[in-house]
């Protein structure tokens, strides 16, 4: 159950007024990420809101998705692009951090990526048999995205980054575009990858070293699904990397833009219809763009959602 504190409920009220137009002179700072396909989509967004409403100067600010979203929670960024499941883990305060958010709320659904655990092809075949000897298993930073989402993939499978160190192995640490070198050096058994199929960072080690998909059962995930709301899945054809000879089923994440429910209502009413109508300018900016649309504009959300945004759904018929 969602406790709302008396500001949020202040905050709400107030949000059910959107008659008052954008305030002159309004600047908005969108998070936007800090690699991969997130400067790439607020890049976008800024350019669309910059373009077409009046009033506002928007621009981009670089940071990891939980510094973003407190930043959302104390005022200091208008929006920002997060998983949804890593969005309600800060939202309750359980991220690295500590810091809960319960003043941010979903505003649309945008895309999403298969996460994508990985293993040399005679490492382990799956991600209980990571604490079967001395591995050496690429997670990132604690802080950051992959960790935060590999340990929960782990408890689902029965291990953890304890047990695989108590088994010899060994947490690697440095920055997710030094992992292909790590498997390309022979120093990693083991990693994780977020993005499309075929990954572009995957297909540089499809041949030399190679690597095999680590797949998850039916139950694995659903454990998973528990432990993080908000996570989805997906079934990854046979055939769609070398050396990979039967479907995989992976966790699959979907993004979401989020605003702070004290933001100025008719800026996110408009940011909302912004989206919504102009969504394919999106396409073809990244692999895996075109799932934005204006379909499901809450899909695999689990944060309330805005009331400005929900008043431009309920207008439209949205769901």
């Amino acid at each position: 159950m969602i406790a709302f504190t008396r500001r949020t409920l202040l905050g709400a009220a107030a949000a059910a007024v959107f008659a008052a137009p954008v305030a002159a002179e309004t600047f908005v700072r969108v998070g936007g990420g800090l690699a991969g396909t997130y400067p790439i989509f607020a890049a976008k967004l800024v350019d669309l809101i910059n373009q077409n409403i009046e009033g506002v100067t928007a621009n981009v600010v670089s940071g990891n998705v939980e510094k973003s979203q407190i930043g959302i929670q104390m005022g200091e960024l208008t929006l920002n692009i997060a998983p949804t499941f890593n969005s309600k883990q800060i939202f309750d305060g359980e991220g690295s951090l500590g810091v809960a958010t319960p003043d941010v709320r979903h505003v649309i659904t945008l895309y999403g990526s298969p996460i994508q655990p990985v293993a040399k092809l005679d490492g382990p075949s799956s991600i209980a048999e990571l604490d079967d000897g001395a591995n050496r298993v690429w997670m990132g930073q604690k802080s950051g995205f992959f960790y935060q989402v590999y340990e929960p993939i782990m408890q689902a499978a029965g291990t953890s980054p304890e047990q695989i160190e108590a088994a010899g192995g060994v947490i690697e640490e440095y920055g997710y575009l030094d992992e292909v070198q790590g498997f390309q050096d022979g120093r990693l058994d083991a990693g994780i990858f977020a993005g499309p199929v075929p990954y572009g960072l995957l297909m540089q080690i499809a041949e030399t070293p190679g690597f095999k998909l680590i797949g998850m059962s039916e139950e694995e995930l659903d454990k998973l699904e528990e432990i993080l709301p908000g996570m989805g899945r997906v079934t990854v054809a046979a055939g769609s990397y070398p050396n990979q000879d039967s479907e995989v089923m992976l966790p699959y994440y979907v993004n979401h833009l989020v605003a702070n429910v004290n933001a100025d209502p008719d800026l996110i009413y408009q940011v909302t219809k912004l989206m919504y109508e102009n969504y394919a300018d999106f396409h073809g900016l990244f692999a895996g763009s075109e799932e934005i649309d204006d379909k499901e504009v809450t899909r695999y959300n689990v944060l309330p959602v805005h009331p400005a945004a929900q008043k431009y759904f309920d207008e439209v018929g949205a769901e």
